[in-house]
């Protein structure tokens, strides 16, 4: 195989008939190229310039050389400076794997702003409340609790702490006794989630007393895994376990009131996780910019 080196310099000189001005733009002595184009045309068995104390000039061999390969290397240049686009112009595609909760109250609410200023940015947002493997799913990068992110992985915090709620609408409260503990729970309908089918229990509810965290297995008469809690709450369903952020205006308007207050858990912040530092195109840094929360 040729030596590639070799051959980019002999198009330089060609270009510029001139070894003293190849050498200049290339970063080498001129002694040092004059000697690899020696080199070229023993290993051809060809004279390709012709030299002389003022001018060095391609024979009809080096003109054919030159005509047939520098497209070739002109090609390869501009694929190779294509691939800068990742790196200094905002285009291309991100893909988050990230729960509900955090999509539709940190996540969206940026991208819905950003992406109007960058029309050649698409991003992909899987929602998705169990644990993927963002590698092997073929993520950008997922989005979980602070504390549930592998070591291994950069995390950058995009949310408050999460504190979580215990809800139920006042029409389904009436004529009921409420709950002043939270294993009074067990005489109540109760609205709850499973992760995914392949986490068969459904997902405990968390509490705090007296500084320890509480798991409590609910055993509930409805289930779904999305914001339909909530309504199902709304709809006098029952109690159910979320976000308090997914219940804060209807908290303030009285359509949900909030029970055993004194026991609600508050979760660390939200992060954005992915496993490198290196190499992130232009793209990846905005996104991440953008949803950075300090």
């Amino acid at each position: 195989m040729y030596n590639l080196n070799e051959l980019s310099y002999f198009i330089t000189v060609a270009q510029t008939s001139s070894f003293v001005k190849a050498g200049q733009l290339l970063g080498i002595s001129s002694s040092a190229l004059s000697h690899s184009m020696r080199k070229l045309e023993t290993r051809l068995n060809l004279r390709l310039f012709n030299r002389n104390t003022r001018s060095v000039s391609l024979t009809e061999a080096g003109d054919q050389l030159y005509q047939k390969i520098s497209p070739l290397f002109d090609s390869i240049n501009q694929e190779v400076n294509a691939l800068s686009n990742f790196i200094s112009t905002p285009s291309g595609t991100i893909r988050i794997n990230a729960p509900s909760i955090a999509i539709e109250h940190f996540i969206y609410p940026k991208i819905r702003d950003f992406l109007p200023r960058y029309p050649l940015i698409r991003v992909e947002i899987q929602a998705d409340n169990s644990w993927a493997d963002i590698v092997k799913q073929g993520f950008d990068m997922g989005c979980r609790l602070g504390g549930d992110i592998a070591k291994e992985m950069i995390a950058v915090k995009i949310s408050p702490p999460l504190k979580m709620a215990l809800v139920a609408s006042p029409e389904y409260l009436i004529g009921k006794v409420i709950p002043k503990q939270i294993k009074e729970l067990d005489e109540h309908r109760l609205i709850g989630m499973r992760i995914s089918a392949q986490h068969g229990t459904e997902l405990p509810w968390e509490f705090t007393q007296a500084g320890k965290t509480i798991k409590y297995h609910p055993h509930s008469q409805f289930m779904i895994n999305n914001h339909l809690r909530k309504q199902a709450a709304l709809d006098g369903l029952g109690i159910t376990w979320t976000a308090q952020a997914d219940v804060e205006k209807e908290l303030v308007s009285g359509e949900l009131v909030e029970l055993l207050t004194e026991f609600a858990i508050t979760y660390d912040s939200f992060y954005l996780y992915y496993p490198s530092r290196k190499g992130h195109s232009n793209v990846f840094k905005l996104i991440i910019d953008t949803l950075r929360c300090d």
